[in-house]
């Protein structure tokens, strides 16, 4: 039988980097990351921080992704 793995546990096997549990709001880099990410503008992601925290779980449940 084949078992499928996330290609995330993948990615973070191979390279030991995961993508933070947070956004930090004051680096622009990730700012732009995220919102390309999820596929928002900047003030739309800034917003739904603004409602729900800077978590990366709490932004993706506020914008449904």
């Amino acid at each position: 039988m084949i078992h499928l793995a996330p290609v995330a546990a993948i990615q973070a096997s191979d390279t030991g980097v995961r993508p933070p549990a947070v956004i930090d709001t004051a680096d622009d880099t990730q700012a732009d990351y995220w919102a390309y990410r999820l596929s928002v503008t900047r003030d739309e992601l800034f917003d739904a921080i603004g409602h729900v925290g800077t978590s990366v779980a709490a932004v993706r449940r506020h914008l449904g992704k």
